[in-house]
């Protein structure tokens, strides 16, 4: 594999992410008043299970399905991305290399539906406010159902990607990867955490915004710090 491949699947991994954070922003991130929506807020919140409906409230159909379609068609370049890491990870050992190869990529495989599905149930509640009521019963058990798909499809991705930031973070602070030790701060699974403590203290709409994109800009930092200065050159010295 050539430096310029390595470099490439590193840049890959960064504008992945910027993509996905920005169809997080489109499907998630709206900053409308649940007040102005009394029957999904007030009449039938305890019948909604959807928790982010209030960050999809007052959002366009075409908004949402870009948010859902641009991941989707970003995720080759998470994929990329994967090796890329991987490749930080190979002096730890085939087994354990392989393995969080294994992970990142299979939980960047199952995201796109896990991210997709939002749009799906947030059009299901967006349609309950211009039917009669007659129909709500049927509305809110189907979107009840398709939560419950959503929450499998969501947190399989998720803790598979945690599983494989965390081995390739174990690797880091034992010394055995490519990168220095101090690069753990920045690549583990716990990020995500510290960006949505910053998020929180955020006016709106950045505030939402943080807190949508959580994850991917975590992602975002954790590839930028391994495609830039002293740990890119480090893994540009491990060959093939």
């Amino acid at each position: 594999m050539t430096d310029n491949a390595l470099k490439a699947a590193g840049i890959a991994g960064m504008v992945g992410a910027v993509l996905w954070s920005i169809g997080d922003v489109l499907i998630v991130g709206g900053t409308a008043n649940p007040a102005d929506y009394p029957l999904l807020s007030n009449t039938y919140a305890s019948r909604i299970s959807f928790g982010a409906l209030p960050l999809m409230l007052g959002l366009p159909e075409q908004r949402l399905a870009l948010g859902a379609l641009l991941n989707n068609l970003a995720i080759p370049l998470y994929l990329a991305g994967s090796w890329h890491l991987y490749r930080g990870a190979r002096p730890a050992g085939r087994a354990l290399s392989f393995a969080i190869l294994v992970l990142l990529m299979c939980g960047n495989a199952w995201s796109p539906l896990g991210h997709a599905g939002f749009y799906y149930i947030g059009r299901v509640y967006q349609t309950m406010l211009a039917v009669p009521p007659e129909a709500h019963e049927a509305l809110l058990a189907l979107g009840d159902e398709f939560n419950r798909m959503l929450l499998i499809a969501w947190l399989l991705p998720v803790v598979t990607l945690g599983c494989g930031l965390l081995l390739l973070c174990a690797a880091i602070l034992t010394g055995r990867s490519a990168y220095p030790r101090w690069s753990a701060l920045v690549i583990n699974p716990f990020v995500p955490l510290f960006i949505a403590a910053a998020g929180s203290i955020l006016p709106s709409p950045l505030g939402p915004w943080f807190h949508a994109a959580v994850l991917n800009v975590a992602f975002l930092l954790i590839y930028t710090a391994s495609t830039a200065g002293s740990m890119a050159e480090k893994i540009l010295s491990i060959r093939s």
